[in-house]
């Protein structure tokens, strides 16, 4: 089977790596995150640890292009950021490896499915985060899993365009993903049921009606987020 690397996510507790081990033991995610491949027969997405990863894919490089959804730390124009929660050899967050073409790609990828689908198709988010100039790409991205060099252009100068609302910026974007996804996870453990209901205001009527939380609510909400989250 072959595998085609998608990007490196959150994944939820508990969940399993697809290869099994060299001992013949399964194992799994001890930071809830995951490197996630695309099976080209089937169509469907798996997740694997970083050196399962490797082993799945032919061409390594690949791995370094891929857009790493669980580390906010990363700036184009510095090319650095930390490792992240995620792989050490996936997307952006190893620099030393990346090339300044692959960091691109990897950047206008998040950026483009941050905006069409990852954020976009959350339940109850409000509308006017996809943008229709990036309909055409992003259907092509689908089919191929890559960008041109022309589309990753394209889609980095959009993204730092200065009429481009500050809520609909790479960061902030990533922000609003991975506040959501720890909201969701801290609402299904919720207890007592006061608690699980103040979560829920929380998310539905300031994250996703208004793709923000103040400090007050990360922090009573116990979310663990970039130091600079929400600020512009």
């Amino acid at each position: 089977m072959a595998y085609i690397p998608v990007r490196i996510d959150f994944v939820d507790p508990g969940t399993q790596c697809s290869r099994i081990g060299d001992n013949g033991r399964h194992h799994g995610f001890k930071t809830n995150t995951a490197t996630i491949l695309l099976e080209e027969l089937s169509g469907n997405e798996y997740p694997f640890g970083p050196t399962c990863a490797q082993y799945m894919v032919c061409d390594k490089a690949l791995l370094r292009r891929i857009p790493d959804f669980t580390t906010r730390d990363f700036s184009l124009e510095e090319g650095d950021g930390d490792n992240g929660t995620g792989a050490f050899l996936g997307g952006y967050t190893n620099s030393a490896i990346a090339t300044d073409n692959e960091k691109a790609h990897a950047y206008a990828k998040r950026y483009l499915m941050l905006r069409m689908d990852r954020v976009a198709s959350i339940p109850g988010i409000q509308s006017g985060i996809q943008y229709a100039p990036l309909a055409n790409i992003y259907s092509q991205f689908k089919q191929t899993r890559q960008l041109t060099d022309s589309d990753v252009d394209y889609i980095i100068n959009l993204e730092k365009f200065p009429k481009t609302p500050a809520t609909f910026r790479s960061n902030h974007l990533l922000d609003v993903y991975t506040a959501y996804v720890q909201l969701q996870r801290q609402i299904k453990r919720a207890n007592p049921r006061k608690f699980h209901d103040i979560l829920v205001s929380v998310r539905d009527n300031s994250l996703l009606k208004n793709l923000k939380l103040s400090g007050p609510q990360i922090k009573m909400a116990k979310l663990k987020l970039h130091p600079k989250a929400f600020q512009g």
